[in-house]
């Protein structure tokens, strides 16, 4: 049973590169949004809420048993990841540092453009290719 904390608005956006889906969520905090659905982010940007409070956003209780369209696919893949081993391991730190082990990675010398056409990286090909 969840505790009896009143509850508060918080813009809630799901980007996924070409654009994006907003919700109005009603929950106690922001990290029991984040918690409760994958991929989203809480909004902070003082213009962008300004921006979506002339919107009309769909406005949903965190604890509703039935999410609209985009939210209920959100809320289902956290629940799934909420299982897996090391779930929330880092939640609530600042920084995090991560170590990459470059040694096993293959290192091939880059393959020369075919004639008429540009490498890569935009130089030319050598004369006579």
């Amino acid at each position: 049973m969840r505790s009896r904390v009143s509850k508060r608005r918080y813009p809630v956006l799901h980007d996924y590169g070409m654009g994006g889906a907003w919700w109005w969520v009603h929950a106690r905090s922001e990290r029991e949004v984040l918690e409760t659905f994958a991929e989203v982010d809480v909004v902070h940007a003082p213009a962008a809420i300004g921006r979506a409070e002339a919107w009309q956003m769909e406005e949903v209780d965190i604890d509703a048993p039935v999410m609209p369209a985009g939210l209920d696919g959100l809320r289902t893949k956290r629940d799934s990841q909420r299982a897996q081993p090391g779930f929330g391991a880092l939640a609530d730190r600042q920084a995090v540092y991560l170590r990459y082990d470059d040694s096993t990675r293959r290192h091939e010398a880059p393959k020369p453009a075919s004639k008429g056409r540009h490498a890569i990286d935009g130089s030319e090909p050598p004369i006579g290719r």
